[in-house]
């Protein structure tokens, strides 16, 4: 009787145990939220906790920074267009779900809301723009090459959401840090670039003015301006933080970056190198002696010094180390050595020679109804731009041409855009850019969102004192103020995008 009351015992265990088991209880205790009775681990999104959202925003946008310049080492290559779209694009939709997971779960600070609904104004407006463009598929995806079409918007104003939200100023230096090693990598692409030993480069010749081996550094962004944009935004953040460091390794790598973006900027050989450097030079010393920090402000002002003085030096020397030549009515000609910024050679040999999505450029072209200028004189470059897009604004002052479609109602002599000499797809000037293509509309709810941005940013420095905000708010401003006479890229916006973000959301949020 004793062996067949254990037995029973041992069978009720056992029963027991497969009741247990056939109810999933075994393998997952009932002691997080789950959905339609699936596993905790497949509820991730429902169970994540703040800390974890913040470090899923970081890991996506730290991709965006190696993505885009792995992509565009294959660009380099295999000559595709696409690709960097490719980069943006997987980034983005990652970037899009989980925007929409900070709002499902309420991780989204109510202080966003505000600048959440500009950005949903800026897409609804986008919309408009799309449908009254010249091509809804160029409009929604970009030309190739270029891919800044409405969708790209949507990953913008996903990349900025995100970069809000990130949560702590640890997880916010991780990615200025990153960003940093991106800005060095594009450094050391361009110094390849730079050196007369045929590397890869769009930018050694310069066709629209008819000058050879010149050698001028695009990096992986696609054109020399977009370099000296991207460069001269983060050196105002590197400036600031070597200032201010008290890590000893952290304020080295700052001390590289000083020395590397102002050298690579300036031998752009283009104005937004100049005066971008300047620019942030100035902003950070200002700010250093503000703070009465004047002897490390005045050892970065030495090192980007150094920094300048290696760029002008080499700009000057490059004409006799690389062979420079140009083509004249008397035959080739060596270029004599001598400090020239080629601003509109490098706008047309982006958009004509590398991408064909503008005219080429041709001299006295007398059949233009737009006019003619001198390429090699800037301020009639940048004239002829910004003139010939305000009468596109008087055109389409609501809903502008149609998201990147800003060429398309200057042709004037045959529908393929290369057949329009001195036409051009951006103007360097991203405010008359923004109007042009998607209409006034979109360029107040633009400046909106940035005045609100830098407000936010300038008022939650008042209250912590942050050298971090400061440095991050002045990273908007210098590009902000850039694009008075620049463009936006694939590239190099998402990153502003993502300064933006973080600018926004140092004040304390409820």
């Amino acid at each position: 009787n004793g062996h067949n009351e254990q037995g029973m015992k041992q069978k009720s265990l056992f029963y027991n145990f497969l009741s247990v088991f056939s109810n999933g209880e075994f393998f997952m205790p009932k002691t997080a939220k789950t959905i339609f009775n699936t596993t905790e681990k497949s509820n991730f999104i429902l169970n994540m906790t703040p800390e974890s959202y913040w470090k899923f925003n970081l890991k996506i946008l730290t991709g965006f920074l190696i993505l885009m310049p792995l992509f565009s080492v294959l660009l380099e290559f295999m000559k595709v267009y696409s690709v960097p779209g490719m980069a943006l694009s997987i980034t983005g939709v990652f970037a899009i779900v989980f925007m929409f997971i900070g709002f499902m779960k309420d991780e989204t600070p109510k202080a966003l809301y505000l600048p959440a609904y500009l950005l949903g104004g800026m897409l609804i407006w986008g919309l408009v723009s799309l449908y009254n463009s010249y091509f809804y598929s160029i409009s929604l995806f970009g030309s190739d090459g270029r891919n800044e079409g409405w969708l790209s918007l949507f990953f913008y104003g996903s990349f900025f959401l995100l970069g809000a939200q990130l949560g702590t100023n640890e997880n916010r230096l991780k990615l200025l840090h990153g960003m940093l090693c991106l800005g060095l990598v594009e450094c050391l692409w361009s110094v390849l670039q730079m050196l007369p030993i045929g590397f890869p480069s769009y930018y050694r010749n310069l066709e629209p003015i008819l000058i050879f081996n010149v050698f001028l550094p695009s990096g992986l962004t696609g054109s020399p301006i977009f370099l000296a944009i991207l460069l001269s935004v983060l050196l105002v953040f590197a400036l600031i933080e070597s200032i201010f460091t008290e890590n000893k390794k952290i304020r080295l790598l700052d001390n590289c970056c000083i020395i590397c973006f102002s050298l690579t900027a300036i031998r752009t050989q283009c104005l937004h190198g100049i005066i971008g450097v300047i620019l942030a030079v100035a902003i950070a010393l200002v700010y250093g002696l503000m703070q009465k920090n004047s002897k490390k402000s005045a050892i970065c002002l030495l090192i980007s010094l150094l920094g300048i003085i290696i760029g002008f030096g080499w700009n000057y020397f490059s004409s006799s180390l690389n062979g420079t030549y140009a083509i004249k009515e008397g035959g080739q000609q060596a270029v004599p050595n001598t400090i020239e910024c080629y601003d509109g050679a490098i706008i047309f040999e982006d958009a004509s020679y590398r991408l064909a999505v503008s005219g080429y450029y041709v001299k006295n072209e007398n059949n233009n109804p737009n006019g003619s200028f001198d390429i090699e004189s800037i301020p009639e470059t940048y004239a002829y731009l910004w003139k010939n897009t305000l009468k596109i604004i008087s055109r389409y002052p609501l809903a502008g041409s149609g998201e990147d479609s800003l060429v398309y109602p200057q042709l004037y002599q045959n529908p393929q855009i290369p057949s329009n000499p001195n036409v051009f797809d951006r103007c360097y000037n991203g405010y008359l850019q923004i109007a042009g293509t998607m209409g006034i509309p979109m360029l107040i709810l633009f400046l909106a969102l940035m005045i609100l941005t830098i407000s936010r940013g300038i008022q939650a420095h008042k209250q912590e004192k942050n050298w971090l905000c400061a440095g991050v708010c002045s990273s908007v401003i210098v590009y902000l103020l850039l694009m008075l006479f620049g463009a936006g890229s694939i590239t190099i916006t998402p990153i502003f995008w993502m300064l933006a973000g973080m600018c926004i959301s140092f004040r304390k949020q409820a």
